[in-house]
């Protein structure tokens, strides 16, 4: 069992949106993992743009899952805000609030952002949550909210 739960959590873990795979990106391991971690590594990231061309690109949301030191496979999620300016892509600032796994379906709009995480549903073993979880991020305070 614990070897399952551990295949599930990896599983979850290990998938980078497409967007993130594509050419023209920066070194997004480097710049998620200076910002977001303490260990400067981790066990998987997420690159979450408002555009998926990265010359069209100007906000993203990065994501970072570390390893908690001394835990058994526990992780702790590290969320934050990126704009694009002339020199790069800058940190903007942490994210507090978002809670989850695998963050997809970003939607920018100008004061918010969208996305969804998958945490435990009603009777799910903690190694595979489906339950589909919306937030909503305050670009300006950066603060999330569930909306479902």
């Amino acid at each position: 069992m614990r070897r399952r739960a551990a295949l599930c959590v990896a599983l979850a873990l290990w998938a980078l949106p497409a967007s993130a795979q594509q050419a023209g990106w920066p070194n997004l391991d480097q710049l998620l993992f200076s910002t977001l971690t303490a260990s400067g590594r981790a066990e998987a990231s997420f690159w979450l743009p408002d555009q998926n061309d990265p010359a069209a690109a100007t906000r993203a949301l990065g994501v970072v899952y570390e390893h908690i030191p001394g835990s058994a496979g526990s992780v702790s999620i590290a969320v934050g805000l990126y704009q694009r300016i002339a020199e790069g892509w800058q940190f903007v600032g942490p994210v507090e609030g978002l809670f989850g796994n695998t963050p997809s379906d970003p939607a920018f709009a100008p004061t918010h952002m969208d996305v969804t995480t998958l945490m435990l549903g009603p009777n799910e073993p903690r190694c595979c949550p489906t339950l589909q979880v919306r937030w909503r991020i305050d670009l300006a305070t950066r603060v999330a909210q569930r909306l479902n």
